[in-house]
């Protein structure tokens, strides 16, 4: 593979036909209104930093206000949302660069602040072990159906926005993400206890989701952002996301994006497996995977589109607009 394939055109399925294998990281850059509308401030930004790349992933679009990870994110979970989404769509598209937007519940990771004092919810009602984040209230199957038909709701206003696709945001501590770690589920129902039960949600979810997709009877992408492994006590490990990553990519999901500290690290808590993460996750899906962190120079941008068929950039582009455009001078590609 030559270094510079990274800035070729990559069909990932699903209606992804990227002019590049760059993506712009699902940034939560809180330039929303409080209620979540899209405002001039999210266009500019995404107006310039789309430029560039091949994806641009929206961050942390909450489905409901009791989700929402913090004030002035982007909203989705009314169709009030839809005419600004639209713009913000549109708006990307005229960089000829696909729009997914990422959409998230935060779970127990948020507090009455951000949810404008709606109740915190959660798989059970164990606090995050992080400062001002309140005890949970346990969703019951009820509740945990409720906060599924919001997923479903978002991914369709997503589609009737003009997006090319959704996310699901399972990384970072987010509701996903809660279900499938011990140290956030204690249920001893069905979706709770052994590893197969802790899966269910995400995985009812995305089955869900994709039943939803081929009812638009057109191409619409499901991706899925997860992260490897908790470094806290009881946390998630890096085996029980490599059994969620390969049920996903059974349930067809068009690719997985890993959230990292730094693309090529390996495993902090396994230390014995030498392994980069990204090579043990190559081996248990067919789809695509997306890298992120870390990726700061035009070698770090060659090495890890020798890593990963996706790469993602965060920060450099936040600084400047014009990062990648640099890089592909620095590396004279045509």
């Amino acid at each position: 593979m030559e270094q510079t394939t990274v800035f070729n055109p990559i069909d990932l399925g699903a209606g992804l036909t990227l002019k590049n294998r760059f993506v712009l990281t699902p940034l939560d850059m809180q330039l929303s209104r409080e209620n979540g509308q899209v405002t001039q401030r999210d266009l500019a930004f995404h107006r310039s930093r789309s430029r560039d790349v091949g994806l641009d992933i929206i961050g942390s679009a909450y489905v409901d206000l009791a989700g929402n990870t913090a004030l002035h994110s982007v909203a989705v979970d009314t169709d009030e949302t839809i005419p600004g989404l639209i713009q913000l769509a549109q708006t990307i598209h005229q960089n000829q660069t696909k729009a997914v937007l990422q959409l998230v519940h935060a779970g127990r990771a948020t507090n009455k602040g951000a949810t404008q004092g709606q109740t915190i919810i959660g798989p059970s009602s164990i606090a995050a072990p992080f400062a001002g984040f309140p005890v949970p209230e346990t969703l019951s199957d009820r509740a945990i159906s409720k906060v599924m038909n919001h997923f479903i709701d978002a991914a369709h206003r997503a589609e009737k926005a003009g997006f090319d696709g959704v996310e699901l945001h399972g990384a970072n501590s987010f509701l996903l993400q809660q279900f499938v770690s011990p140290a956030s589920n204690d249920r001893t129902d069905k979706y709770g206890g052994t590893l197969v039960r802790r899966l269910r949600f995400p995985v009812e979810l995305v089955t869900r989701l994709t039943a939803l997709i081929k009812s638009f009877h057109h191409d619409f992408a499901l991706g899925y952002r997860l992260s490897p492994e908790e470094l806290i006590a009881d946390g998630m490990s890096l085996a029980d996301t490599l059994a969620l990553a390969k049920v996903l990519d059974d349930c067809g999901i068009t690719y997985l994006s890993l959230s990292l500290r730094n693309y090529a690290q390996t495993s902090a808590t396994m230390p014995t497996i030498q392994t980069e993460i990204v090579t043990l996750f190559k081996q248990v899906v067919h789809c695509p995977i997306m890298v992120a962190g870390g990726i700061k120079t035009s070698e770090n941008v060659v090495d890890a589109g020798l890593r990963s068929a996706l790469v993602g950039v965060g920060s450099a582009l936040i600084k400047d607009p014009n990062w990648l455009k640099k890089v592909r001078n620095e590396l004279n590609v045509d």
